[in-house]
């Protein structure tokens, strides 16, 4: 095949079988062609050349004309011959778009009485992860608790961006951001730590010298906690998404206890130069 055979994955995508991609593609390239024609243009063997032919004749691709005994095989203007089949796909397009607005009304009226487990939730892989933190924020009117310590949810730069742009959106919503950094994070991304202190009041971050776990608490209500072990060998995050009141409590008085063992920035920094200076 030649020049065609471009269209064969296109064609594939509008949800033609490769040996009928093929074959169409074949019926451009070839004026009046024969089974043989389109059989040695194609590839497709000669035991389905027919069979593949007869589908696009019934679906209107293309037509057929006899010379004597013999057929010939011609291409239906791809404008109108298609105009059927991308109407089709715009029907069953809408009304894939109506079942998910069923579905997701159902979801959405289901019963509110749960059992205590059937409030957490885990989410696997860092991009998944990723978008529920950030409608997390989004959601957020309050208050955001953090352990922060490795791991992190983001592995491309404007994944990084958004979460950074979110945060910010939220403080400029009035919202307030207490954050408790491990001492070793600091060391390992000085860079993504001034990010933090820059971006938040210098009263609401302290430093630990070591922390049990990476959490977040959003408005006292949602506490997602991430597993320090990644997944596999491509490094996918796994985390815990809790909305049982009782949990959420217990880590809220979990986040106070470190809070008060841990150091205000300003003191931290202050001994830092002071060891500095000593060396």
């Amino acid at each position: 095949m030649n020049g065609s055979n471009k269209f064969v994955n296109s064609l594939k995508k509008l949800g033609f079988s490769e040996r009928q991609a093929k074959v169409y593609s074949a019926l451009l390239e070839k004026k009046d062609a024969s089974l043989a024609d389109l059989q040695k243009i194609s590839g497709v063997p000669h035991n389905k050349i027919s069979e593949v032919v007869n589908y696009l004749l019934r679906e209107g691709y293309c037509s057929e004309k006899k010379i004597g005994n013999r057929k010939y095989f011609n291409i239906v203007s791809p404008k109108s011959s298609f105009n059927r089949a991308l109407k089709n796909m715009e029907e069953n397009l809408t009304e894939s778009h109506n079942i998910t607005n069923e579905m997701e009304e159902i979801y959405n009226n289901s019963d509110k009485i749960r059992e205590p487990f059937e409030y957490i939730e885990v989410f696997h892989g860092n991009d998944n992860i990723h978008y529920h933190f950030c409608e997390l924020v989004k959601n957020s009117k309050k208050e955001i608790l953090s352990f922060m310590r490795e791991p992190f949810a983001f592995h491309a730069p404007e994944q990084k961006k958004e979460q950074e742009d979110v945060m910010a959106d939220f403080l400029y919503r009035k919202g307030n951001i207490k954050t408790i950094f491990e001492k070793e994070l600091i060391m390992n991304y000085p860079d993504f730590f001034t990010e933090v202190e820059n971006q938040t009041a210098k009263d609401e971050l302290r430093i630990a010298d070591n922390l049990p776990l990476k959490m977040l608490v959003f408005d006292n209500n949602t506490l997602l906690i991430a597993d320090a072990a990644p997944l596999n060998i491509s490094n996918e995050l796994k985390v815990v998404l809790i909305k049982q009141q009782t949990i959420i409590n217990a880590f809220v008085e979990l986040f106070k206890f470190f809070w008060q063992q841990s150091i205000d920035i300003k003191v931290w920094k202050a001994q830092t130069e002071n060891m500095q200076n000593k060396e």
